[in-house]
């Protein structure tokens, strides 16, 4: 999959020096982001403050009176240097420390540089926008459709294309399908070409049950004949193999995110598919778990990776996602920011922002 299509997003600025031996006394309202961004100049560095202060067990929550040792050589007394830190927000964003608070802000203070991920040892990153949830990205992300929901039809299979059979399809190709005026096709009707199951990834829990999809090129009718149609590529988001399905194109609903909210998951959900069958994840990419619309779960909700096998804390993360498409009992989400560890099947993922979608 291109990720350079589907993520466009970016990162945020480095900058300069700080006092030695500073620490910070927490005030209400304050998160590890904000602080770190203040005396660092790089909010994503936040979780090499964690390291520095053993005494904040859950970087989530840190309170009034708190100590921060911002460089390691204070003494935690809270007798050193601060600055203040200036409000974080609107009243939505005043509680705990999930380092994600920086989505709530105007997108226009969202600069954009290299990070230097060898400070950080994170590449933790943030969409550039309020919503990074456009047609493409979404139309892109790969779906696992519960096992009771009806393939639409009609559906057909590519009988050639322009490229002899090859399918390396790129915009402008010609394919011909066998659906025509007897199947309602119609002149100038959009087709979806999809692939299926192992096409679209291997990395799958064990008996996990459903039809996991994804659309990889979208097409125009510009013939029809009674069992036949050809049609023409006007996008190609990825690779098409022998046997992808087409079928008419229903857009998927794509909802404006206006803000995001503290949100203390209880339970985590679990990572059931992984579209890069166990290597480092990317942004951009994308993993599916085992929560859905039934659990209250929408677009633009912002979840926290976590090693399966670790208690959740700093050693056990894995990275950050955003939802982007969502069934009844399951949920896609986009990564946005990664560690050097890949994201595996049976990873734990907790959700710490609930979207407001507008």
């Amino acid at each position: 999959m291109n990720r350079s299509r589907i993520s466009r997003i970016f990162l945020v600025a480095v900058a300069g020096a700080f006092a030695a031996g500073t620490t910070h006394v927490v005030v209400k309202g304050d998160t590890l982001w904000d602080i770190t961004g203040k005396y660092l100049g790089n909010p994503f560095t936040w979780p090499t403050v964690w390291q520095k202060n053993p005494q904040i067990k859950d970087a989530h929550w840190i309170y009034p009176g708190d100590v921060v040792n911002i460089d390691g050589n204070g003494d935690g007394s809270g007798t050193g240097d601060a600055a203040p830190v200036a409000d974080p927000g609107a009243g939505n964003f005043q509680q705990g420390s999930d380092p994600l608070a920086g989505f709530a802000e105007n997108p226009d203070n969202q600069k954009m540089a290299p990070l230097d991920t060898a400070a950080a040892a994170l590449e933790l990153v943030i969409p550039p926008t309020q919503s990074v949830l456009s047609l493409e990205s979404v139309l892109n992300a790969p779906v696992l459709y519960p096992a009771d929901e009806p393939i639409p039809a009609p559906q057909s299979e590519i009988v050639y294309d322009d490229e002899y059979g090859t399918h390396q399809l790129m915009p402008g190709f010609t394919i011909e399908i066998k659906l025509g005026s007897d199947q309602g096709i119609k002149l100038g009707e959009r087709m979806a070409i999809v692939e299926r199951d192992d096409k679209v990834a291997t990395n799958v829990m064990p008996n996990t049950r459903g039809r996991l999809e994804e659309t990889r090129a979208l097409a125009d009718v510009i013939e029809v004949r009674k069992k036949t149609s050809l049609l023409r590529l006007v996008s190609v988001f990825g690779p098409v193999g022998i046997g992808a399905k087409v079928r008419r194109y229903e857009p998927p609903a794509v909802v404006s995110v206006t803000a995001f909210e503290d949100f203390k998951e209880v339970e985590p959900a679990t990572v059931i598919v992984n579209d890069r069958l166990g290597r480092v994840q990317m942004p951009g990419t994308a993993v599916i778990v085992n929560r859905g619309e039934v659990d209250g779960i929408g677009q633009g909700d912002i979840y926290e990776f976590m090693d399966g096998t670790q208690d959740r804390g700093l050693a056990a993360m894995r990275g950050y996602g955003l939802v982007v498409r969502t069934t009844r009992t399951t949920s896609t989400i986009q990564i946005v920011g990664a560690t050097p560890k890949a994201i595996l099947i049976g990873d734990k993922a907790w959700r710490v922002r609930r979207s407001v979608r507008g």
